[in-house]
């Protein structure tokens, strides 16, 4: 995963953007002109929309050309990987067929969000790897699962003995980064069908429930005055101080050391 910024001169440029492995990307910004991807770089890809927000999908070894016309700037998101990747990924919930089309130009909101949140945590590292994996998770089912055209599609939670050993694997490692994969192993599923199921089984996402246990246990050991914020933050899995005050603010309204106070 890459998040590119690119400066650059007046007037037409292109390149060619094929690569051996699956390569997607999502254009986040441009400046000054427009960008687009082209199956032949003399003639325009049929559009209506000129604007940033839109992915390209590139199968392995297949030209597509990117082009930009009186450009300054442009920035996105690109992934790469090998196709085994995303049956690990998603499981049943995979369609091989779409991991052998090409795709310019697909405006999504919901993969373009996934984009600029990911773009953010590569500069920050502040969700973690449950975090960074879930987003990763959602944007390849978007791009690569029969049912991404109709994801209001509501499926089952997971199996109680499935769901007590997520929760007893989260609650038992609270302070090490813990990895989608790892979990959804654990209990014999795709990362795409824990994630969605376990979504359901819990009313959030895994990360989402993961950190609401750790400041649930961070104003435990707050309530300790022999306990500091610092010592609190790493044995709860966070990087730093300052990563637990931001996660704690955000969820609880107020700073540990506010929060402290307060009782």
């Amino acid at each position: 995963m890459r998040h590119v910024v690119q400066h650059l001169d007046a007037g037409r440029v292109w390149h060619d953007i094929s690569a051996p492995e699956l390569t997607v990307a999502v254009v986040l910004e441009q400046r000054g002109g427009y960008c687009e991807p082209r199956f032949n770089v003399n003639r325009p890809t049929p559009r209506d929309r000129f604007d940033a927000g839109h992915t390209v999908f590139v199968p392995p070894d297949t030209t597509i050309w990117g082009y930009s016309d009186s450009i300054r700037r442009t920035r996105d998101l690109r992934l790469s990987f090998p196709s085994t990747l995303l049956e690990s990924i998603l499981g049943e919930d995979f369609d091989p067929t779409r991991a052998t089309t090409p795709i310019l130009a697909l405006y999504d909101d919901r993969i373009a969000r996934c984009a600029h949140l990911l773009a953010d945590e590569i500069g920050e590292s502040a969700g973690g790897n449950l975090y960074g994996e879930s987003l990763t998770m959602a944007m390849t089912a978007l791009l690569f699962s029969p049912w991404r055209s109709s994801s209001g599609q509501r499926r089952g939670g997971l199996a109680r003995w499935r769901l007590r050993r997520a929760l007893e694997f989260f609650e038992a490692n609270l302070s090490q980064d813990i990895w989608l994969e790892e979990v959804a192993n654990l209990v014999g599923l795709s990362q795409s069908q824990f994630a969605r199921a376990f979504r359901v089984s819990m009313s959030k996402p895994p990360y989402q429930w993961l950190l609401d246990a750790r400041i649930r246990r961070a104003q435990e050991m707050l309530l300790d005055k022999r306990t500091s914020v610092a010592e609190t933050a790493i044995r709860v899995g966070f990087a730093d101080q300052s990563h637990l005050t931001k996660v704690f603010h955000r969820i609880t309204g107020a700073t540990p050391a506010q929060w402290k106070n307060s009782r």
